[in-house]
């Protein structure tokens, strides 16, 4: 059985569909708890109708605190051993529960699962097509023992709650990149993977927590990477040992790093101005990217868009809307 896990911040724009595409899982045997993170619209009202249609949605009040703690408070009062965690502007597809539980029944070791999933505008259409995470144990135990980062997208997670907890759930005292973090440190306790299958439609605007922390994020992500090597040599790295670490490296290195980092972000921005059909400004910030990041621009357009693989699975979810 599943307690999904839903922070919400003045959220009433999206949560109703969030909440909608709970409610419609072919999974049955979830609970829903919604975390009020203090918000200051109608997103409580929201909540409490849907809580009083359906008792399988229980509401938090809480004080702005910030979303790793509301997520906290969500896994602390879950009833059920998996938590799947869900974002108050994104959609879960149909059969995202079924087959993620199915999957969890079938190899119980495995302490976490994501999925493929696709970015999809303010309106809701879908834009394109995204993989992230091993896919097999053999692929999760080379990336670690490569020192790779292993990553999910964190609203198409199911997280073992047993483990979740063991290792302190999120850090609220992370300001980027708390999902990640999180997710390494239950990688010490088992796999983590990722389905195949697009099992979330994963919302992108300019007013989400992604972008305005993007470099944030791009950082935590790198000091979670840097930590895990240090652990692989039998040593630890606090933050600030990182960042201090970083200062020190040649202006050269410093400056081509926040180049390809910065070909990361103008490709993102490039994505949300597409699914806003502002289309010039999207070919100009392409071309920052490509200009910045080649490397990183041209297989993620090939990937993620052009592939026919892509067009064919964009396509078919297309056709489910």
């Amino acid at each position: 059985m599943i307690s999904v896990v839903m922070a919400t911040y003045n959220a009433s724009r999206f949560v109703g569909e969030a909440i909608e595409s709970i409610i419609a899982q072919t999974y049955p045997h979830w609970e829903l708890i919604a975390i009020d993170d203090g918000s200051t619209d109608n997103t409580r009202e929201i909540l409490r109708t849907y809580a009083a249609q359906d008792s399988r949605i229980r509401i938090i009040q809480a004080e702005h605190g910030g979303a790793s703690r509301a997520r906290n408070l969500g896994i602390q009062a879950a009833q059920y051993p998996w938590i799947a965690v869900m974002d108050a502007d994104d959609i879960a597809l149909p059969q995202r529960f079924e087959k993620q539980i199915q999957a969890a029944q079938e190899k119980p070791h495995v302490v976490a699962w994501g999925s493929a999933f696709h970015h999809i505008n303010a309106a809701g259409k879908i834009l394109s097509l995204s993989h992230l995470g091993p896919e097999t144990e053999k692929q999760f135990y080379e990336m670690r023992q490569a020192g790779h980062v292993v990553n999910l997208n964190n609203p198409t997670v199911l997280l073992k709650r047993e483990i979740a907890l063991k290792v302190g759930g999120y850090d609220p005292h992370t300001l980027a990149g708390h999902d990640l973090d999180l997710l390494d440190r239950m990688a010490a306790y088992g796999p983590i993977l990722a389905l195949p299958d697009p099992l979330l439609l994963y919302r992108i605007h300019m007013q989400s927590i992604s972008m305005q922390r993007f470099f944030l994020q791009r950082q935590a992500m790198r000091y979670v990477r840097h930590r895990h090597l240090a652990r692989l040599a039998g040593k630890d790295l606090t933050l600030e040992e990182y960042l201090q670490q970083r200062q020190q490296r040649p202006a050269v290195e410093r400056a081509a790093k926040y180049l390809e980092t910065l070909g990361i972000f103008y490709y993102r921005k490039a994505g949300l101005l597409v699914g806003e059909a502002n289309y010039l400004s999207a070919v100009f910030h392409l071309g920052l990217a490509i200009v910045c990041n080649p490397g990183y621009a041209f297989p993620k357009i090939w990937g993620q868009v052009l592939s026919p693989k892509t067009r064919k699975m964009v396509q078919k979810s297309a056709s489910r809307q």
